[in-house]
Protein backbone atom coordinates (compact mmCIF):
# COMPACT_ATOMS: atom_id res chain seq x y z
CA UNK A 1 0.00 0.00 0.00
CA UNK A 2 1.19 3.21 -1.04
CA UNK A 3 0.96 6.51 1.79
CA UNK A 4 0.16 9.82 0.45
CA UNK A 5 2.27 11.69 2.59
CA UNK A 6 1.27 14.82 2.89
CA UNK A 7 2.92 18.60 4.06
CA UNK A 8 0.75 18.63 7.39
CA UNK A 9 2.36 15.17 7.80
CA UNK A 10 5.88 16.15 7.52
CA UNK A 11 5.08 18.82 9.38
CA UNK A 12 3.58 16.96 12.37
CA UNK A 13 6.42 14.21 12.35
CA UNK A 14 9.03 16.43 12.41
CA UNK A 15 7.58 17.94 15.61
CA UNK A 16 7.35 14.51 17.13
CA UNK A 17 11.04 14.31 17.13
CA UNK A 18 11.84 18.28 18.38
CA UNK A 19 13.89 18.74 14.99
CA UNK A 20 13.82 22.24 13.58
CA UNK A 21 13.56 22.70 9.82
CA UNK A 22 16.83 23.58 9.31
CA UNK A 23 18.17 20.37 11.29
CA UNK A 24 15.78 18.04 9.06
CA UNK A 25 16.31 19.90 5.87
CA UNK A 26 20.83 19.46 6.67
CA UNK A 27 19.87 15.73 7.28
CA UNK A 28 17.96 15.38 4.13
CA UNK A 29 20.32 17.87 1.59
CA UNK A 30 17.75 19.83 0.82
CA UNK A 31 16.66 23.46 1.72
CA UNK A 32 15.21 24.70 4.89
CA UNK A 33 12.74 27.13 2.07
CA UNK A 34 11.86 23.95 0.12
CA UNK A 35 11.04 21.98 3.72
CA UNK A 36 9.14 24.94 4.38
CA UNK A 37 7.12 25.17 1.10
CA UNK A 38 6.06 21.38 1.39
CA UNK A 39 5.71 20.87 4.90
CA UNK A 40 3.46 24.71 3.88
CA UNK A 41 1.17 22.67 1.45
CA UNK A 42 -0.68 21.28 4.39
CA UNK A 43 -3.17 18.67 3.66
CA UNK A 44 -1.89 17.93 -0.14
CA UNK A 45 0.74 16.36 -1.71
CA UNK A 46 4.27 18.44 -1.55
CA UNK A 47 4.68 19.73 -5.40
CA UNK A 48 8.55 18.58 -4.62
CA UNK A 49 11.47 16.06 -6.46
CA UNK A 50 10.37 12.68 -5.10
CA UNK A 51 13.77 12.09 -4.57
CA UNK A 52 14.40 15.29 -2.01
CA UNK A 53 11.12 14.37 -0.63
CA UNK A 54 12.06 11.06 -0.53
CA UNK A 55 15.42 11.96 1.59
CA UNK A 56 13.11 13.79 3.99
CA UNK A 57 10.79 11.03 4.50
CA UNK A 58 13.82 9.22 5.39
CA UNK A 59 15.58 11.54 7.76
CA UNK A 60 12.13 11.62 9.78
CA UNK A 61 11.91 7.69 9.75
CA UNK A 62 15.62 7.72 10.98
CA UNK A 63 14.14 9.54 14.08
CA UNK A 64 11.78 6.63 14.80
CA UNK A 65 8.52 8.79 12.85
CA UNK A 66 6.31 6.29 11.14
CA UNK A 67 3.92 7.57 8.34
CA UNK A 68 0.62 5.71 8.04
CA UNK A 69 -2.52 5.60 6.17
CA UNK A 70 -4.32 7.13 9.72
CA UNK A 71 -1.40 9.48 10.81
CA UNK A 72 2.12 10.32 11.64
CA UNK A 73 3.46 8.08 15.04
CA UNK A 74 6.22 8.13 16.96
CA UNK A 75 7.38 5.06 17.18
CA UNK A 76 10.18 4.59 20.11
CA UNK A 77 11.93 1.09 20.78
CA UNK A 78 10.49 -0.84 23.72
CA UNK A 79 11.95 0.32 26.96
CA UNK A 80 14.64 -1.71 28.46
CA UNK A 81 14.03 -4.03 31.31
CA UNK A 82 16.27 -6.08 33.27
CA UNK A 83 15.62 -9.03 35.46
CA UNK A 84 17.80 -9.23 38.66
CA UNK A 85 18.69 -12.91 39.88
CA UNK A 86 20.18 -12.71 43.08
CA UNK A 87 21.56 -15.70 43.38
CA UNK A 88 21.30 -17.97 47.16
CA UNK A 89 25.55 -18.00 47.67
CA UNK A 90 25.60 -14.31 47.36
CA UNK A 91 22.53 -13.50 49.84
Amino acid sequence: MMIRITGGMLRAGRSLVGLSQQEVADRACVSRPSLTTWEGSSGSIPNANARALDRVVSALEAEGVRFAVDGVFLQRPAPMTSTIVQSEALA
